[in-house]
């Protein structure tokens, strides 16, 4: 076959050690299906042991001779898979990625393996296969949902087109960049040319809901759409629709009801679980019951019962995910990058303004500035959740805004590129307009010269002709200011933060938000992300992907309304707070998000620390002992592999307690040890300057040598001093590098002395 298939993973350890030792280490490796292998073993070269993950059993140790040979395990994974292996669909197992793609991380392979498991089964039980897989937002479902085809192509089970189905232009424009590079010509998207259907002759067929007419946007009352005109029933082999927790509400499941015989799968980061609708609120005593209004709630209901019944409910629909990979996982393994939160509320979040006191603060319409009456207010009640949606408070934005600003110039500079979700489109305006203000004010007193767009409206109704500059710029569009057009599918590698001045109530919205600041960028050496909480939402982290239907405009609480003003000519009330009155924005904490049983939880800063600190306090009691572990690159690398196996990343509490320009051994001397902490630059000097005397009693060329590490370490840490590249370092390299040092004794124990005197203070 083109491509072995992994089975187990095996843990060798030396020949001293139990051959039992690895087997929690093995056990990891396959833990949460990472790998989605079914055997596990553990040896020293001469004993093994076995666990056996679809019964539970752990045996052994037994005679190495006895392992299980390759027939037999293989007949194992069929028969526990329930895969008859000499079946033509078998062949899925063992195709190749395609070349285009083929640096493909594990987690991506086992996920296509995982799903190649079900479509063979169910395909082997008379059933059309119905797939869901759920990873991360930034873990590369499109990468897998092309090598998944092209295996399928492969293996010669598209005899009928492919379909990827989204329900955005930028997703559509993603695929077809990663498709394309692998199909080539093959993969086309489906629009009108001169009449005719571009995609017609393809393999792959890459769509929105909006361009095959099924959005449910713009319904004339007819059943005629581009995808019955252009398709007939069963037209596809295999449909895979993008982001398949986004319903577009209408009638986009015929695409699937027109094609029962093909492989359905679903790719999402938030698998959706729906509540029934909510009965319409009862309309304020006094307040006029808009027509409008109750349409909406009906057209809602009715288009709801429909669709519903096939991808409302992904897990009903397509059954339990076959594969996961969290973000908290990514995380870990370095895929995404980690994420520091700060978590702040405006005071006035806590008050209740009643309909009387609104009416008494001489509300107004902020889109006319005409004085409102009673008829005009919705609520009996505005709280926290309601202002900037439906109660704007004149002094709340303002303060939101200069005191973020004030974090990104701690945190990086205010030239960031950042995502602020607001509550609606009027919102954004103001956020936008006082971004700009802040920004003006901090060039002039630096003297710095003002970049173009630095903050910008990006809705549905203007902004997001400055995605791509947001995108690739270095010099302008900084802060995307919007409401709902940014939560999924558009990818901005270098995104530094992502803001939420509204609230929600919606996990799947939340998750897909802050997907957008996930992503990894070495170009501008982003691997960490800020999280700036304004309303409590992070406190979604951890909870199910329930959703209520969407509530037609507003978006605050609901968390699925669309973007743009609610009603159209709706006036919207603002209130001025009275002489004297203030908003102060006070700290709620800072928090790491880190990996807790599998889910990213945020963990208060001062918190993780302690953990970290904790788990070195138990491997080295007292300062001269950590130098003396510190030292020696074994015993320190299986000190950081120890922490990491613990969830707890050194590089992360570091960077959040900004000591980013110290060695780990300086960070963890002064938390652990209350030693005093240099950093890296300063440690290297004194190194050099401490031991003068050292280095005048010694040859030339070693003393040249040995001097030259504290000019390395100044440049990268401990790290530095153990580089393969350490003796290639033009001055090293001219004094004779490991021969200089042998004038000296053994090079390794030279080494450690320097080591030791570089880390003694």
């Amino acid at each position: 076959m083109p491509k072995p298939m992994p089975v187990a993973v095996l843990e060798a350890k030396r020949e001293s050690a139990d051959p039992l030792a690895g087997m929690q280490q093995a056990k990891g490796y396959a833990d949460c299906a990472r790998f989605d292998v079914q055997y596990v073993f553990a040896s020293n070269g001469h004993l093994y042991g076995a666990f056996d993950k679809p019964s539970g059993i752990q045996t052994g140790p037994h005679p190495l001779d006895d392992f299980p040979p390759h027939p037999d395990l293989c007949a194992r994974y069929a028969k526990d898979k329930g895969i008859d292996l000499a079946s033509p669909e078998a062949a899925l197992l063992f195709q190749a990625d395609s070349p285009a793609w083929s640096a493909s991380r594990y987690y991506q392979d086992a996920a296509i393996r995982a799903a190649f498991e079900k479509i063979i089964r169910e395909r082997q039980a008379g059933n059309a296969p119905r797939v869901l897989l759920t990873l991360a937002t930034g873990a590369g479902k499109t990468i897998i949902a092309t090598n998944l085809l092209w295996r399928m192509a492969q293996a010669g089970l598209l005899p009928k087109p492919a379909l990827f189905l989204c329900d955005r232009d930028e997703l559509r424009r993603q695929a077809h960049d990663k498709l394309s590079a692998a199909f080539g010509g093959n993969a086309r998207i489906v629009e009108t040319v001169r009449g005719h259907n571009a995609a017609a002759n393809a393999r792959i067929h890459i769509a929105t809901y909006q361009t095959l007419g099924i959005d449910g946007e713009e319904d004339d009352g007819g059943d005629a759409s581009f995808l019955t005109e252009h398709y007939g029933e069963d037209a596809f082999s295999v449909i895979i629709i993008d982001e398949c927790h986004r319903s577009a509400w209408g009638k986009w499941s015929q695409v699937l009801t027109r094609n029962p015989n093909a492989i359905h799968i679903g790719l999402t980061a938030t698998p959706r679980k729906l509540k029934p609708p909510r009965r319409p609120r009862r309309p304020v005593r006094g307040a006029p019951v808009e027509p409008r209004r109750a349409a909406i709630a009906q057209e809602l209901e009715t288009a709801l019962a429909k669709d519903a019944a096939i991808t409302a409910h992904n897990v009903r629909y397509f059954g339990e995910p076959v594969y996961e990979y969290t973000l908290a996982q990514a995380q870990e393994d370095g895929y995404l990058a980690a994420c520091e939160i700060i978590k702040r509320k405006a005071d006035i979040d806590a008050r209740v303004f009643t309909r009387g006191e609104v009416l008494a603060a001489k509300v107004k319409d902020i889109k006319t500035g005409k004085l409102l009456t009673e008829a005009d207010l919705n609520k009996n009640t505005y709280t926290g959740k309601d202002f900037d949606d439906e109660l704007f408070i004149d002094l709340r934005t303002p303060a939101m805004c200069q005191d973020l600003f004030k974090l990104l110039c701690e945190n990086g500079g205010p030239e960031q590129k950042v995502i602020i979700f607001c509550t609606r489109d009027a919102h954004a305006d103001r956020v936008a307009m006082h971004m700009n203000n802040l920004y003006r004010t901090w060039c002039t007193a630096n003297s710095h010269a003002r970049k173009d767009d630095y903050a910008f409206k990006c809705t549905a109704d203007a902004g997001a002709d400055k995605i791509e500059a947001m995108r690739g710029s270095g010099s302008r569009a900084f802060i995307a200011c919007t409401v709902d057009l940014l939560e999924a599918g558009v990818d901005i590698e270098r995104l530094n933060a992502v803001v939420f001045f509204r609230y929600l109530q919606s996990s799947i919205k939340f998750h897909q938000m802050v997907g957008r600041g996930t992503r990894i960028d070495e170009a501008t050496q982003k691997y960490k992300f800020w999280l700036y909480d304004y309303t409590g939402v992070t406190d979604l982290f951890g909870t199910e992907f329930i959703t209520q239907p969407p509530r037609s405009g507003g978006g605050g609480g609901g968390g699925g309304g669309e973007e743009g003003e609610p009603y159209e000519g709706t006036p919207i009330p603002g209130i001025r707070l009275g002489e004297g009155e203030s908003v102060l924005i006070n700290a709620q904490g800072r928090f790491i998000l880190a990996n807790r049983n599998g889910q990213a939880t945020p963990i208060p800063v001062d918190e993780y620390r302690r953990e970290v600190i904790q788990r070195v306090l138990s491997e080295a009691h007292n300062l001269d002992d950590f130098r003396a572990l510190w030292v020696e690159a074994k015993k320190r690398r299986q000190l950081i592999d120890h922490l990491l196996g613990d969830h707890l990343s050194p590089e992360v509490i570091r960077e959040a307690d900004q000591m980013a320009e110290f060695d780990l051994f300086d960070f963890f001397g002064k938390h652990g040890y209350h030693a005093r902490a240099l950093k890296r630059p300063e440690r290297g000097a004194h190194y050099v300057s401490a031991n003068a005397a050292w280095f005048a009693g010694m040859e030339a060329k070693s003393a040249i040598v040995l001097r030259g590490l504290g000019a390395q370490f100044a440049q990268g840490g401990t790290e530095a001093l153990e580089s393969d590249s350490l003796f290639d370092v033009p001055d090293i390299a001219r004094a004779g590098g490991i021969k200089a040092l042998r004038a000296l004794g053994k090079p390794v124990e030279v080494m450690q002395d320097a080591k030791m005197r570089l880390f003694g203070v």
